[in-house]
């Protein structure tokens, strides 16, 4: 049977979307229109129940019941008073949030002709970064009269000062919470003796983001065992037994993961939680659970912020932490105002030309930052969509750190060394294969290379994708101390320890201790967009519009969101990398929903700017699907979520969905407006 994706360009509908240009249902947070039809609040209203002792507010029916410790009416009260002192500011910046993107998307609009007779790099080339709107303020770009405020410096807690390897995963089941747990116990067992030593000279323990945001589904129980998760991680009660296996799992006596817990975006409503008829924020619903369960212990009030854009929203950040303090120390006398502490993503590229005012702005709360670099090149390519003349840096392009971040992450060093942040890279998230060892061997040249420039750059850390990568991660960093004391042996013996081919040696040691790829200076034309990973006409690696980069984007993006569909939230996807032999090997690239926001982005510019027709699209989309259905391998093209179980039935939908975040000329601010109605009554 032949798996058919209509060829039109019509809008998908989800169970509860309103017809185009139906009615919204008014909110108090307006945005929140854009995720929740009338005919889905109704439908969530009707399938909830009342909340017992708290006036006015329905909670999906089963999480109650499921689960009464977190579910409390003591939590459901704390919630409602947060909400209702924070909720008006959170719909001031919302509302401005889509003024500003209806600017921007404007003002890049106008210059397309003023640009099409220009060098992509002349100086003259007109972009909307450092314009002003009719009320003066830069809506994207850096601030040249902000200062700075020097008396704002970071008081970074004891428990998080260290060498910052940060593994980032799920926490909403115990045993993957346990494993992150244990992170820094995990001992391959080819693991070379220079690795242990250098780990136990340090001392130093793994952080875990502890994600809630781009790692997972966004149901409503995964939220709660997190919840409940990292309650039992904080008081060291957690364990799991596995009858399947005959296995349990515990966690150690010593050197545990200190874990940081990410909550979702401002943007995405909660359907689960609805008071006098509208939904809470998703945000609010996560972070609020986890301060009242964990309000006594210091090191369980460390949050990653996602997708914060200027110092505005940092403002609503900031009322939210103090009015949850406030309404804690009401509860609990002895509790102490200013614990709470805020690592910041800045993965928006508005956010990062405004580090420095985000920080000051979340004082005493601000810990430090880190540059998520998928979702930067997502929203990025987001802010540049009217430009027919901007290219994404393409997916396939296995040095995008090394080669397009660099004014990134310098601007992070510079802006947050002077008080005392801590400065974190992004993500490393190409897995080997196990069992594989020319997997492994590409997987880590490719590890050490990304380890080492962040490190060359100023940053005092990174994420991983996997817990097989945190003691190697410590390990580098500990023989990049001894290189930067002036003994290069460290480095070089581990380096080819962990990477045994001979022919890797001298080129992967001619890039540690060469020098970093050049940068821009602040005085060229072109720095604002460099900063921007935004300089780029062309890839050098692969067209955008190649129909293999076309067809790999669509391949990862449909396994992907059948995935999420069936409620996971990421996924190790096959991909390969090329060896110094040239040999094309086998590796897994860790999708999340960001890398597949950057893919469906990059997709719908090369669409909607007419590189790529839509039958072209289409066949490309049909033939992926089917190739997915029929389940045979093919090499370079191996099928990681399969059509089978929970995923067949989800696959037609993700089709459908992707194809309507590209065919269209009005894409969804994220994905998740289109797939958010699918997480109901789950």
């Amino acid at each position: 049977m032949s798996i058919s994706v209509a060829a039109t360009s019509a809008r998908v509908p989800s169970p509860f979307e309103a017809p185009s240009g139906a009615e919204k249902a008014p909110m108090k947070i307006e945005y929140y229109s854009d995720y929740i039809s009338p005919d889905l609040l109704t439908h969530l209203i009707q399938n909830s129940e009342d909340a017992p002792g708290v006036e006015g507010l329905k909670v999906a029916s089963g999480p109650i019941g499921e689960f009464p410790d977190i579910e409390t009416p003591e939590a459901h009260k704390f919630l409602i008073e947060l909400y209702l002192r924070t909720r008006d500011h959170l719909n001031k910046v919302l509302v401005q949030r889509a003024k500003d993107r209806a600017f921007i998307d404007q003002k890049t609009s106008e210059f397309v002709a003023h640009n099409a007779e220009l060098d992509f790099h002349s100086p003259a080339y007109k972009t909307v970064i450092g314009l002003k709107d009719d009320e003066g303020r830069i809506v994207i770009g850096p601030n040249p009269d902000y200062r700075g405020d020097a008396t704002k410096t970071v008081d970074v807690p004891r428990f998080m000062e260290g060498i910052q390897v940060t593994l980032f995963g799920p926490p909403d089941t115990a045993k993957l919470s346990i494993n992150a747990m244990n992170a820094i116990h995990r001992i391959p067992k080819a693991e070379p003796k220079i690795v242990s030593d250098l780990v136990n000279e340090s001392g130093e323990v793994a952080r875990w983001g502890a994600d809630n945001e781009d790692s997972k589904t966004p149901i409503m129980r995964n939220f709660l065992h997190a919840c409940r998760n990292l309650v039992g991680c904080f008081d060291g009660t957690l364990s799991f037994d596995d009858p399947d296996r005959n296995k349990s799992y515990r966690l150690e006596n010593e050197r545990l993961s200190k874990p940081i817990k990410r909550f979702p975006g401002l943007a995405i409503p909660d359907g689960n939680h609805i008071l006098d008829g509208e939904p809470l924020p998703l945000h609010l619903f996560d972070f609020g659970m986890h301060m009242f369960h964990n309000w006594d212990k210091p090191e369980a009030l460390v949050f990653y912020v996602p997708k914060l854009e200027n110092e505005e929203e940092a403002a609503y950040i900031h009322h939210l932490v103090k009015s949850a303090e406030e309404l804690l120390q009401t509860r609990h006398p002895e509790y102490q105002m200013g614990q709470v502490r805020l690592f910041i993503v800045y993965e928006n590229p508005r956010a990062i030309f405004r580090i420095r005012e985000i920080a000051d702005t979340l004082h005493p709360y601000f810990l430090g930052g880190s540059l998520g670099w998928h979702d930067f090149l997502g929203s990025t390519a987001r802010v540049f969509k009217n430009d027919p003349r901007y290219r994404i840096p393409v997916k396939a392009d296995p040095n995008i750190v090394i080669n397009h971040i660099k004014e990134s992450h310098t601007l992070l060093v510079e802006k947050l060394s002077p008080i005392g942040g801590i400065k974190i890279g992004g993500m490393y998230g190409v897995l080997f294969e196990d069992g594989n060892p020319a997997s492994y061997e590409v997987s880590m040249v490719g590890y050490i290379k990304d380890v080492i420039t962040q490190l060359k750059r100023g940053l005092d850390g990174f994420w991983v994708a996997h817990p097989d990568f945190v003691r190697t991660g410590i390990a580098l960093v500990m023989a990049y101390r001894d290189l930067a004391a002036g003994d290069e042996t460290t480095l070089t013996t581990l380096v080819k320890e962990l990477v045994p081919s001979a022919v890797e040696h001298e080129p992967l040691l001619e890039f540690i201790f060469g020098t970093d790829v050049p940068g821009l200076d602040k005085s060229d034309p072109l720095y604002p967009r460099a900063v921007l990973a935004a300089t780029l006409e062309k890839s050098d690696v692969i067209a955008n519009d190649d129909p293999e980069e076309v067809r790999y984007n669509v391949f990862q993006a449909l396994q992907y969101l059948a995935d999420w569909l069936s409620g996971n939230g990421c996924v190790a996807l096959p991909a390969t990398m090329t060896n110094r032999a040239g040999q094309a090997i086998t590796v897994r690239v860790m999708d999340d929903l960001a890398t597949t926001e950057r893919s469906r982005w990059e997709l719908w510019a090369e669409v909607a700017h007419g590189r790529v027709s839509v039958p072209e699209f289409d066949a490309i989309l049909q033939a992926e699907l089917e190739f997915i259905r029929a389940g045979k391998d093919a090499p370079g093209h191996e099928i990681a979520v399969k059509w089978e179980g929970e995923a067949a039935k989800w696959y037609p939908k993700a089709a459908e969905i992707l194809r309507q975040l590209v065919v269209t000329d009005r894409p969804v601010e994220f994905a998740t407006e289109l797939l958010l109605p699918y997480t109901v009554n789950r």
